[in-house]
Order: structure tokens, then sequence, then C-alpha cells
């Protein structure tokens, strides 16, 4: 039996999110029935991050194990020729019995993606939220900098998940300026339901003016979500990487 990890890409518009779910189109759905279908026996793989739906991948990882001898070489071709365009694997290697795409990883990193533009696209819309408007990025670091660290993060989660503990630890958060673009990077060693996400509406109200940086502190610190924040939008977030 080999253990093959993947590295994968994938656009994550038409998914219902990485993981499994019936009567759904999913990543790991779609592999799974690819990847059977190639190898003549039932595969089951495990992923890194169960991304939502619509939420983008460019550095995801997973692994299978199989009994057939596939050319370690000739892997990431062979594989994607059964793959739709819209997920694709950019690596693949023959690793240890034990790896383990979820549990051995020791961090994963996100981006999200935001432009000011006044206009809707049809290109960039698909990968990033648009603004109408333009946001302060130093106030939004400002508001970023007391999330990093070990803390406990239930203020920051979407209910629907359960979870043993909301405890959580932020490596980096860093809000950066491109022209009209915004990005928000951020590593941790997991995450919450939505965490991200909710994250990302929170510092776009800072940067608007509409919260003052303080309020994601004192959201951290008592515990209570952040009145009037949703989620920001899918489209803009993409898993980076994750570490071993």
């Amino acid at each position: 039996m080999r253990n093959l990890k993947l590295t994968l890409e994938y656009d994550g518009t038409a998914f219902h999110g990485f993981q499994r779910q019936n009567g759904l189109r999913t990543v790991q759905g779609e592999l799974e029935a690819r990847f059977s279908g190639l190898l003549g026996e039932s595969v089951k793989v495990i992923g890194a991050g169960r991304t939502d739906a619509g939420v983008h991948a460019l550095g995801q990882v997973a692994n299978f194990r199989t009994t057939r001898p596939i050319d370690i070489r000739r892997a990431a071709q062979v594989l994607n020729a059964t793959l739709p365009r819209d997920v694709k694997v950019q690596a693949c290697e023959e690793v240890a019995d034990a790896f383990h795409a979820r549990r051995c990883a020791q961090s994963r990193t996100y981006q999200y993606t935001l432009i000011e533009r006044g206009m809707p696209s049809p290109l960039l819309g698909r990968f990033a939220f648009l603004l109408p408007y333009q946001v302060d990025v130093d106030m939004m670091q400002a508001a970023a900098e007391p999330l990093v660290g070990q803390h406990d993060f239930k203020a920051f989660q979407a209910s629907g998940s359960a979870t043993r503990t909301t405890e959580r630890t932020v490596r980096q958060l860093q809000c950066r300026r491109s022209g009209d673009t915004v990005q928000i990077t951020v590593e941790a060693n997991g995450f919450l339901y939505r965490m991200v996400r909710i994250i990302v509406a929170a510092l776009v109200a800072v940067g608007r003016r509409d919260l003052q940086p303080e309020a994601l502190a004192a959201s951290l610190s008592s515990g209570e979500r952040l009145a009037k924040i949703a989620p920001a939008p899918a489209c803009g977030l993409c898993l980076l990487r994750v570490s071993y």
C-alpha cells in the first residue's frame, strides 16, 4: 500500500466546499470519484483543510492510499488527465505511511483579496471581494495586531460547527496594499468555522471607519461576537499553503 501526498490547486466557485457531501459537488467527492475510476479501486482522499463553499486553493494538501503501481514521476500528469478544469494536482510525492494531511499539519495560511473597484467585474469578482470604497489599511493592521498569538477565538466563529476547543494560535495576520488591491494574510495552527472571513469583515469595517480598531481586541477578550458583522464573501478567500 502506497501513501501519496498531493498539492492541489482549485477554483472553488462551483464547489460546495472541500468535504464530501451527498448530492453536492465537492473537491473531495470529485477527487475520490475520478481517482477511483482511474485506479479501479476505492480511493479515500484526506484533505488538510475543509475549505468552505466558494473558497479557492493554491496549496491545499491531501493524501490517499493506493495499491496501484503509479509511476511517481508522472503521477501528477496521470491524475490530472482525469480531473476537471477547476481542480488540478500541482505536485505528487510518495510519503511515509504515517503521513496524514490534516493531523500532521502544523499551520495553514490563507489569503483574502479585496479590490477597491466601483463597478462589478465578471473576472475579478470570482476571486476577490470588490469594494466600492477605499479602506484605511493602517487602521486595519492596528486592529489586527492584538489577534496574533494564542487566544480563545469563539467571538470569531460562526454557528453551525461543533469543536472541542475554540482556542487557536495565530502566527501572523498582515494587511497589505498594492494599488487598489488589499490582501489580508493569516497563518494559524487551525481555524474555527468561517473564522478568517469574520476577521476580514471586521477589519473591513475598521478600514471604512464603521468600527474602532480597539473593537476587535475587546471582542476577543469578552468572547462576544461583534454586532452586525457577517462573514466576508467566500470568493475572496484562498488557501495559500499548508506547513508541516
